[in-house]
């Protein structure tokens, strides 16, 4: 029983790490707090409900169609509301909590109250030795941390994951030496966004969804990277697959609410301890 919540602990912090890695690289290269980043969660989970449920469309035409309306949402809040007020951190957060309330008012509107099911992609279970693994997971923790590692290599392996990097050392010498901060945020956010939505398509098969789950996202998301450190992609990485782990295993040995509690402890502890996180820097 041990083996198999500390799998399905890997699975769900596999996860958790693809939502919470937007909220990440919004913060660490733009200094952004960006509460809406749970609403683009819920978006991806919900747009999939509609395309592939209401409208039918195959999956592999809507998850495409889903990450490009995410990327365009992304430039378009950069360029009207985070773009306009860069460096006020106050008004930025008020900004962020009213574009997540209003995203939130419309799909209530727009979706219903009632929860929605998409149906399974793929069915049946992995069994390794005594451990069984729902292949649908499985496959989603895959794909995740396929999309991990693209973004490793997007930060650490590219032109413009140099600049991003500049912009979060110094921003007014990065735009010295020539950099284009704007075209750089508005990419960072962009890909923040379509993050944050690929979490959202992912889980749309394995739990009921509802216009409301963003909280729960948005909440998770700050765990795990108050945890593993603000603005580091490596801590956040290490913070999901960590919470993943004490959340199964408390489920599985004090009870589902227990287990919620443990990721508090967690938490509070980590801020108590070492406030900078897993792999964060003392500023």
């Amino acid at each position: 029983m041990f083996l198999q919540a500390l799998s399905i602990g890997v699975v769900n912090g596999a996860l958790y790490i693809l939502t919470a890695l937007g909220l990440t690289l919004i913060y660490g290269i733009l200094h952004i707090v960006n509460f809406a980043h749970g609403e683009l969660y819920m978006l991806g989970a919900m747009l999939v409900y509609l395309f592939f449920v209401a409208f039918e469309w195959p999956l592999w035409a809507a998850v495409p169609v889903i990450v490009m309306l995410s990327v365009l949402a992304g430039f378009a809040v950069e360029r009207s509301v985070f773009r306009r007020l860069r460096g006020q951190w106050l008004q930025l957060l008020v900004a962020t909590v009213g574009v997540s309330l209003i995203v939130q008012s419309v799909s209530w509107i727009a979706f219903g109250a009632q929860e929605k099911t998409v149906p399974s992609v793929l069915e049946g279970v992995l069994l390794i030795g005594t451990v069984r693994i729902p292949i649908e997971r499985l496959a989603a923790a895959c794909i995740a941390m396929l999309l991990v590692a693209l973004l490793y290599l997007v930060v650490y392996r590219t032109r413009t994951g140099l600049a991003m990097r500049a912009i979060e050392e110094d921003e007014e010498t990065a735009r010295m030496l020539g950099v284009d901060t704007d075209r750089v945020a508005g990419v960072s956010v962009a890909l923040g966004f379509a993050l944050a939505a690929m979490g959202g398509i992912f889980v749309a098969p394995i739990y009921s969804i509802n216009p409301g789950m963003g909280l729960d996202a948005i909440l998770m998301s700050f765990i795990i990277i108050i945890v593993g450190g603000l603005g580091s992609i490596t801590g956040t990485v290490l913070a999901g697959l960590l919470i993943g782990i004490i959340q199964a295993i408390g489920s599985l040995t004090l009870g589902a609410e227990a287990a919620h509690i443990l990721v508090f402890v967690a938490m509070i502890a980590m801020l108590v301890f070492r406030p900078q996180g897993l792999m964060g820097r003392v500023r």
